[in-house]
């Protein structure tokens, strides 16, 4: 068995090497269409590629490696010398000390990222989406109410069920959020799951590698400040949630290996929280951080390893219960059964694992997982690091060199590398934040690289060797969280789309002006179609088209003039609703603020208005970069819609 299991980890590091070192991602398809996924995927690799080895990269990695070998051979082993006494110190602090910083640097710079680089503001719907039932969560219900003109609020990722208009995500993570809005802020809650993984990411750490705790402290340093982890948690992103539950977890788990069984309790609940966060990883690295960490604890006395495990494992399943049975109570309340996910209930079946078609109508195979494996892998050092450091391969080498992993370098290898397997089989990604969907992996990427950074140094027969490898490592990756790292984060934020101000101090009822065709797509929704029905129709058929299909009309020339009136409405551009709604009082409730609403035209518009009488309305006008201000509803309405009155 140890010989199968060192042969697999070889096998896994040498994967991690070819699909870093080899441009992989050319088999994605080159006549994709642009903003395609394969057209999205493809450039960022190549960018990576280009930005990693390019001539001009190229020449300035070459130079780097050849001055820290230069450095090496001058120095003769005295910055390894070095690094060790400095890790010595870092040693010396008292653990809890050390965890309390991190908490405290993590709550800080994730609160600070939200509030002063993001200005409060959302990057993706997904976030968006959580914030607005964590919005309907604080205010004590479950889930908004159906809407009586639901058309002026679908959105994607909200599911139209009876029992309420609900996101579609599992609930933990808007509970998270939800804690937060009572508190003060939805950023009050990120910046607690960063304290929270700074805290718990160096006890666990230091439980795990307890022969290694400079290098547990600098994993943990390196997973708090990671600009990718950081962005998620100031954009408000689920996956951030994930990691510091995992780093609780762990930790949890690591105190019922020493102590009584309770403990296993606490880790089965902190696995079930993820779990209901996000299904499929927070089952993989769940399973990873508690009963991987029971099932590979030293044998005691053979007599009683069996009945030790059992206690914690039976433990471990009870505190996972009220989470199971939670989930499947809303699941079965919002979404038909107990086993139906809300991604299910909105997208349908193909929006699983597997590969198949995928909700676009677009076909996910062996290809595309390969080919998208390979630009995540090579966007790790790039974007939870900030640097041109290809990291993936790093530890690649690592696992494949490495004489033995210890058991705390296996538990980390399968915190980071599941998720791996699970983005491969699932037919959506993205590079907005980086790899997003390692995101929670995030910190066990970190304390991996400092192993491996720390075992291959090991691994040199010359001091000079070992010195220049150190050198590369250190200012690569110093150099990245302090340089690249900002500029990644600043990237990020320029895609978020600022929320203008209502300058109005009564009740109000602002539209807000989006493209025809999410327009018809909202219409479509609003029908009770699912989102996989709504985006197929979208693609096979041009709008005018669907708007015939509404009237009952026998083609588009008997709704031309509507047509013209809808496409010439976009003339000044358009802003996504979904970035407005939960910032005012959500759709559904009462509330004496912002009710943000779609605009669907001046006689919609007027059916709206007069549903809410007490409310002034208003209008968001676009300005054609994705911004708007707001304007009296009669200064929108002559602007876009030709003047025609309500």
């Amino acid at each position: 068995m140890k010989l199968l299991l060192d042969a697999g980890r070889r096998v896994v590091g040498l994967l991690l090497v070819v699909l870093v070192a080899i441009p992989v991602f050319l088999v994605l398809d080159p006549a994709a269409p642009p903003s395609s996924l394969d057209d999205l995927m493809r450039r960022s690799g190549f960018e990576h590629w280009s930005y990693t080895w390019g001539v001009t990269s190229g020449v300035w990695t070459l130079l780097g490696i050849g001055g820290a070998v230069l450095v090496g051979a001058l120095a003769g082993g005295r910055v390894t010398g070095f690094l060790a006494r400095a890790a010595a110190v870092i040693e010396r602090s008292p653990r809890w000390a050390v965890a309390g910083f991190m908490g405290l640097l993590g709550a800080g710079l994730a609160a600070a990222v939200a509030l002063i680089v993001f200005d409060g503001r959302t990057i993706l719907n997904d976030a968006s989406v959580q914030l607005l039932q964590g919005r309907y969560f604080a205010a004590g219900r479950l889930a908004g109410p159906p809407l009586a003109m639901p058309e002026f609020w679908s959105i994607q990722f909200m599911v139209h069920a009876p029992a309420g208009w609900v996101s579609q995500y599992p609930p933990a993570h808007a509970l998270w959020l939800a804690a937060g809005f009572r508190l003060g802020g939805a950023w009050i809650a990120m910046a607690g799951a960063m304290g929270m993984l700074g805290v718990f990411s160096v006890l666990s750490f230091e439980r795990l590698l307890p022969d290694r705790i400079a290098a547990a402290r600098i994993g943990a340093l390196l997973a708090v400040t990671s600009p990718m982890l950081l962005a998620l948690s100031g954009a408000y992103m689920n996956h951030a949630t994930v990691a510091a539950f995992a780093a609780l977890a762990l930790w949890l788990a690591l105190r019922a290996e020493t102590g009584r069984a309770v403990w296993a309790l606490a880790a089965g609940g902190a696995m079930g929280f993820m779990v209901t966060t996000r299904p499929v990883s927070g089952l993989l690295i769940g399973a990873a951080v508690t009963a991987g960490v029971w099932l590979t604890a030293p044998r005691r006395e053979p007599g009683l390893h069996r009945p030790w495990l059992l206690r914690r494992l039976g433990w471990w399943v009870l505190g996972g219960l009220p989470f199971a049975a939670g989930l499947a109570w809303f699941n079965a309340r919002f979404f038909g059964g107990p086993l139906t996910l809300g991604y299910t209930a909105a997208a349908g079946p193909s929006h699983g694992l597997g590969f198949h078609m995928d909700p676009w109508g677009r076909m996910y195979g062996f290809t595309q997982a390969l080919g998208y494996t390979s630009t995540e892998l090579l966007s790790i050092g790039r974007e939870v690091f900030g640097t041109v450091l290809p990291v993936a391969a790093l530890i690649g080498l690592f696992l494949l060199f490495a004489r033995r992993l210890r058991r705390g370098e296996r538990i980390l290898a399968a915190w980071a590398l599941l998720p791996i397997l699970a983005s491969a089989l699932y037919w959506h990604h993205d590079l907005v934040f980086g790899p997003r969907l390692l995101g929670e992996a995030v910190p066990a990427w970190c304390a991996l690289l400092v192993l491996a950074a720390i075992g291959l140094t090991r691994l040199g027969r010359w001091a000079w060797l070992r010195d220049a490898i150190a050198i590369v490592v250190l200012v690569a990756v110093g150099y990245g969280l302090v340089a690249g790292g900002r500029a990644r984060i600043d990237r990020v934020a320029a895609r978020a789309a600022p929320i203008p101000e209502v300058t109005d101090p009564g009740p109000s009822l602002v539209f807000v002006h989006e493209l025809w065709g999410d327009r018809v797509g909202a219409r479509l929704a609003a029908r009770g179609m699912r989102l996989d029905s709504v985006r197929a129709l979208l693609t096979r058929y041009h709008p005018c088209q669907l708007e015939a299909a509404f009237v009952g009309a026998q083609g588009p020339e008997e709704v031309a003039d509507q047509c013209r009136l809808e496409s010439e409405s976009d003339r000044l551009g358009w802003v996504g609703l979904t970035d407005y709604l939960w910032h005012g009082d959500p759709p559904g409730l009462d509330g004496s603020g912002v009710l943000w609403a779609r605009d669907l035209g001046p006689e919609a518009n007027a059916r709206l208005i007069a549903e809410y009488p007490s409310r002034t309305p208003l209008f968001v006008l676009p300005d054609g970069r994705g911004d708007g201000q707001v304007v009296p509803y009669d200064t929108g309405l002559n602007a876009l819609w030709g003047g025609v009155p309500p």
